[in-house]
C-alpha cells in the first residue's frame, strides 16, 4: 500500500509518494519536516505528542497545507 503525501514548503509545492502501510495526521506532519529538512532547524529535541502543536510547529518552520491520500497501489509489485 501507499500513500500520497503534499505539502507547502516556503511556498512550494512538495508531492511524494510513501510506500507504507499506515499513515496519520501526525505521521504526516512528520514525513513533511523529515523530508523537508525543516526537523533539522527546530530547536526542540522532543517533538511535541499532539497533531495540533505539531502542525504549529511545522508552520512556523513553514511547513504548510499537509495532505495525504492513500492510492492503494503496491510499489512492490
Amino acid at each position: 500500500m501507499s500513500f500520497i503525501l503534499s505539502y507547502n514548503c516556503n511556498g512550494k509545492c512538495i508531492i511524494t509518494k510513501l510506500s507504507i502501510d499506515n499513515m496519520t495526521r501526525y505521521a504526516a506532519v512528520c514525513y513533511a519536516l523529515l523530508q523537508s529538512g525543516a526537523a533539522t532547524k527546530a530547536e526542540q529535541t522532543v517533538w511535541p505528542d499532539t497533531y495540533a502543536v505539531i502542525v504549529e510547529v511545522a508552520n512556523q518552520l513553514g511547513i504548510t497545507n499537509i495532505q495525504f491520500q492513500k492510492t492503494g497501489e503496491d510499489s512492490c509489485r
